[in-house]
């Protein structure tokens, strides 16, 4: 058999190596295809498909060889020497070879040499779309596309790259209407990523991006879910998410998506944090000691408390806080010879029991923003009343302002704060509370801002005369100084109040609480406000120079027959001015992952009233926290707007 073959090989000229050539090579033995075709170049080596199997086969076998020894590798002339369908093949596969060869400029040469009707003219056209592919001119791509499809069918996988191009191309035309914030030709763009790729995580982002654009954070929404869902590990998606959930005013769920899409972000976002630390359940735990002195001396009030609350959130109804207060209530003696509740003049002193009991508050925010508050001062007060409020929190331009209406209990004196028992005709009278609507905002950021706000109020009790009261304030703020961990704002204030009537006293109609004529503060303020690892705090303080102008009122306003019997006594009015002063200190320190606690201390002096607040606080939370500190700190118990001017 060995004698019979060795002829037969013996006897092939070159086109018989080049077939051999190819059999080897479709068959992977490339070392042979390389043996066959250069046996075929021995034979004629101007043959330019004998130059082509041989640098085909070694293109397999060194792609660095084949590279340098492709260009130039054909003859010209003989090039020219083929009939133009052969020589158009050759030059496509010439073309396609340069091409897997990275030879781009060659490939680009040996493609545009197929002149249109050639078989081939299709192939090279594909090629020449590869190569504009290649560059990232999807444009041209695009029309070799087109060229080589109206020549011919394309093969499957010429087929998907064309989508993909036109994919790409379109991509493109979409970022660029983004950038230049053409909602309309962002959406003819998106119209054919849908077409080509509707669940592709580029589709999935340019959708979220026309939301944004169009100012639609629902649809945004809905797309950045798509997206996370294909592609759980898209970059940014996650906190873009968050972004789309907070624009909604949807902070619960906004937590969780950073919990699950973006925890490098909740790690870093003070906002995340902090709903974090309102919406997760936890107790709260605050004593207090507070005492106030005010004009005339009955107005001493002293009133320890303790509040013990669990708050939390549950989806699909808010956030909620339960709280019980058990607070106690005491003043002075009043002395003999002064005016007290049917009495122009007691005949003996009198001694004030103190008042004590529990009361109870709910609040409840079934959404970010709104908040509803409903309580119950403590049902052992003499007087005692339910209260409430609701609250509302919009943001215009990025700028947020607070309207809202609510009757809560006025505090000044044990008179007006729980009630008291006239000696004389054991009537019930005080309990006093303020229903009022009040709207208050702002403008700028913390370098510097504007603030202001308004309110009015009606203001009564039990056997206390209904009053009116108005009340403005208008102030700035503006960053003086700050570090790393800290900084320090200085501003100033006008605080005005006024009231209809005087009912500042101690018999029936009057009610214990400041209520001017006119109040007007004015002064500077300041803001230092900073934390270190584990722990934060506050210091807040102003001065003010105050007027202040009383009216004079009749001992008994609701009692005429009273107030006749009585001679018709008068209390006298007075005016005075100077000046006023207030501080508060708030420190707050970490004690676990799930646990704070703190401790806050505040005064003010001036000519309404001299007060005095010492809180200790604590919160722990059910599991562990990003972050259990506020920056800045927050007390359990907050100062009421009307308490501490």
């Amino acid at each position: 058999m060995l004698a019979l073959a060795m002829p037969a090989l013996a006897q092939q000229d070159a086109a018989g190596w080049r077939e051999r050539a190819a059999e080897r090579y479709a068959a992977g033995d490339f070392a042979a295809a390389f043996a066959a075709a250069s046996q075929a170049r021995a034979l004629d080596d101007g043959d330019p498909w004998a130059r082509y199997a041989w640098v085909r086969a070694l293109a397999r076998l060194d792609q660095v060889a084949a590279r340098a020894a492709l260009p130039g590798l054909q003859d010209p002339a003989r090039l020219q020497q083929l009939p133009d369908e052969e020589r158009a093949e050759l030059d496509a596969a010439l073309g396609y070879l340069a091409l897997d060869l990275e030879v781009d400029r060659l490939a680009a040469e040996h493609f545009a040499e197929v002149p249109p009707g050639a078989t081939a003219f299709a192939r090279a056209q594909a090629g020449l779309a590869i190569l504009a592919v290649r560059r990232g001119d999807s444009r041209e791509a695009l029309v070799h596309f087109a060229a080589a499809r109206a020549a011919g069918p394309l093969d499957p996988a010429l087929a998907e790259l064309e989508r993909e191009t036109r994919y790409q191309a379109a991509l493109q035309q979409f970022l660029t209407a983004r950038d230049l914030r053409d909602s309309n030709g962002a959406a003819r763009a998106l119209g054919t990523l849908d077409e080509l790729r509707p669940l592709h995580p580029a589709t999935l982002r340019a959708r979220a991006d026309l939301a944004g654009l169009r100012g639609d954070p629902l649809a945004r929404e809905h797309a950045l879910r798509e997206l996370l869902r294909v592609d759980p590990e898209a970059p940014g998606a996650g906190s873009q998410l968050v972004d789309a959930l907070l624009d909604q005013r949807r902070p619960e769920a906004a937590l969780a998506a950073a919990r699950e899409f973006a925890p490098d972000r909740l790690a870093v976002d003070p906002r995340l944090q902090a709903y974090e630390r309102n919406w997760r359940r936890h107790a709260e735990a605050a004593l207090q000691w507070r005492q106030r002195e005010g004009q005339p001396g009955l107005a001493r009030l002293h009133a320890p408390s303790l509040q013990l609350a669990f708050a939390g959130s549950r989806p699909g109804w808010g956030q909620f806080r339960l709280a019980a207060d058990l607070e106690q209530a005491s003043t002075g003696t009043v002395a003999g010879g002064r005016a007290y509740g049917a009495s122009p003049a007691l005949a003996a002193p009198l001694r004030i029991h103190s008042k004590s009991g529990a009361g109870w508050l709910v609040h409840w925010a079934p959404k970010s923003g709104l908040t509803f508050e409903l309580g119950h001062t403590p049902h052992s007060f003499v007087v005692d009343n339910a209260w409430g409020a609701m609250r509302l929190n919009v943001e215009v331009d990025d700028y947020p302002f607070d309207l809202g209406l609510e009757r809560m209990p006025v505090t000044d004196s044990l008179l007006s704060f729980a009630g008291a028992i006239d000696p004389v005709s054991g009537r019930r009278w005080g309990g006093v509370v303020r229903n009022r609507a009040y709207l208050r905002g702002g403008l700028g950021d913390d370098s510097f801002s504007i603030h202001g706000g308004v309110a009015g109020a009606r203001v009564d009790g039990r056997h206390v005369d209904a009053n009116a009261q108005w009340q403005a304030d208008v102030g700035f703020r503006w960053r003086a100084a700050s570090g790393p961990a800290w900084r320090m704002h200085l501003g100033g204030d006008i605080d005005a109040t006024g009231f209809a009537d005087n009912r500042s006293q101690f018999t029936l109609g009057h009610g214990g609480y400041f209520s001017p004529r006119r109040f007007l503060a004015v002064g500077p303020t300041f803001d230092l406000q900073g934390a270190r690892a584990a722990s934060s705090f506050r210091i807040e303080g102003a001065l003010s120079w105050q007027f202040l102008s009383e009216e004079g009122s009749e001992y008994f306003p609701t009692d005429a027959a009273l107030q006749t019997a009585s001679g018709n006594p008068h209390y006298g009015g007075s005016s005075r001015d100077g000046p006023g002063a207030r501080l508060a200190a708030t420190v707050e320190w970490r004690v676990s992952a799930r646990a704070v606690t703190g401790l806050r201390l505040e005064g003010s002096v001036g000519e309404a009233h001299d007060e005095v607040r010492l809180q200790v606080y604590t919160r722990r939370w059910h599991g562990a926290l990003t972050e259990p500190l506020r920056r800045p700190p927050a007390a359990v118990l907050p100062a009421r707007f009307d308490e501490l001017l």
